[in-house]
């Protein structure tokens, strides 16, 4: 069994950034959505972000404009985008960004999931599955993985949606018969909307690769 990649997203602080590269996790997601309580704009420094090195750094945009995406990447630093709202594949196809790009997917978990995302393949770098709610952005809730065992997709993805240390058993179960790219942690291991428990994330990568 291969481990998946780490992603640890809504990142407000940049010291917590700097503590899960030096753990070893692999992306760092920054929110760019206003209204969101994990708006990183004011509260990480653009020119900090963009001179760390040692993590990927991933801005999540919803519904965001392709002027304002160029913008931010280029004053971050940004490594990837995650488009986490209605985005078009002409929108994205017209993007023209040095960033990878990973298009979200809302899920119950009864979708014929390759039929969502098989438009967006020549256009998108990776796929996010996320829980389907009625606002944007993280419920801290799971949905059912089901849709996702056995399905083969011609793009890594990644595993999102309410995931918390209590799923260590049921993650390694799920990884032993379905490749995952990464997997991205975000509400369950906060101790206030944007601060992190960095403690709880490296205890939960060390329980999550051991065995």
């Amino acid at each position: 069994m291969t481990h998946p990649l780490i992603k640890v997203c809504g990142m407000t602080r940049l010291q917590q950034v700097e503590q899960l590269a030096a753990l070893g996790v692999d992306y760092a997601g920054f929110i760019f959505y206003p209204a969101s309580p994990r708006y990183a704009e004011g509260k990480i420094g653009p020119v900090a972000l963009k001179q760390l090195t040692g993590i990927k750094k991933v801005g999540v945009f919803v519904n965001a404009t392709a002027e304002t995406i160029r913008e931010t990447v280029a004053a971050y630093g940004l490594d990837a985008v995650q488009l986490h709202g209605d985005e078009t594949r002409e929108f994205i196809s017209a993007l023209n960004i040095d960033a990878q790009i990973i298009k979200v997917f809302r899920l119950k978990g009864d979708e014929a999931v390759a039929e969502l995302t098989g438009p967006f393949e020549k256009e998108v770098d990776a796929f996010l599955f996320d829980t389907k709610a009625k606002e944007y952005g993280g419920t801290g809730r799971k949905f059912d993985w089901s849709a996702l065992r056995g399905v083969g997709l011609g793009k890594p993805w990644f595993l999102s949606g309410g995931i918390g240390p209590e799923d260590v058993a049921d993650l390694k179960l799920f990884f032993a018969e379905q490749e995952v790219h990464a997997l991205d942690v975000n509400s369950r291991f906060e101790t206030a909307p944007g601060i992190k428990d960095v403690e709880l994330i490296e205890k939960f990568i060390q329980e999550l690769r051991r065995g």
